[in-house]
């Protein structure tokens, strides 16, 4: 799993500085000025294209969920049949653990750090509605047509994969 940004030039570097920095430090515990001297630019370059922490943080979060989503989409779009589908998104994560924990300590990191900060919970929650839609597109039984009855909807079902899976990484 390799970062991707379509951004060149200092704003990419930083922001690719910003997430190792975050990826192995965390939130709490990087400055700007840590980004900015580990990017070799000055603070004032890291203020110009970010503005603030927080704006440069959600922009890593950007660059994170598009990661996500477009990866975990091309899993599923390889595999055929709900069981190989289930087989797919499970080796995403396993994958993700094994080969890329770094982009895994970050998701983990922002969405602890979601409990506190507004903006960031909101990307958080739309990371999770929207893997719980490609969850549920894929995944999910077909509550009216199978051998079992529920009273969950498919879209309640697929948060609950999604939780299982979280939790249990």
């Amino acid at each position: 799993m390799q970062r991707k940004t379509d951004k060149t030039g200092p704003s990419e570097k930083i922001l690719n500085t910003a997430f190792e920095c975050l990826s192995t430090r965390g939130y709490a515990a990087v400055t700007m000025r840590n980004i900015a001297d580990e990017a070799g630019v000055a603070l004032g370059q890291v203020t110009y294209y970010y503005k603030s922490k927080e704006n440069l943080f959600l922009e890593v979060i950007n660059m994170m969920i598009h990661q996500y989503l477009s990866e975990i989409e091309q899993k599923l779009e390889s595999a055929t049949g709900k069981k190989q589908k289930f087989n797919a998104l499970m080796a995403f994560f396993k994958e993700l653990l094994q080969d890329n924990p770094s982009l895994f300590r970050l998701f983990i990191d922002f969405t602890a750090q979601a409990l506190w900060i507004p903006s960031f919970r909101e990307k958080v929650n739309s990371l999770f509605e929207r893997l719980a839609e490609i969850i549920e597109k894929n995944l999910t039984l077909d509550v009216d047509n199978s051998s079992w009855k529920t009273n969950y909807s498919p879209r309640s079902v697929a948060k609950l994969i999604l939780g299982a899976l979280y939790g249990t990484l």
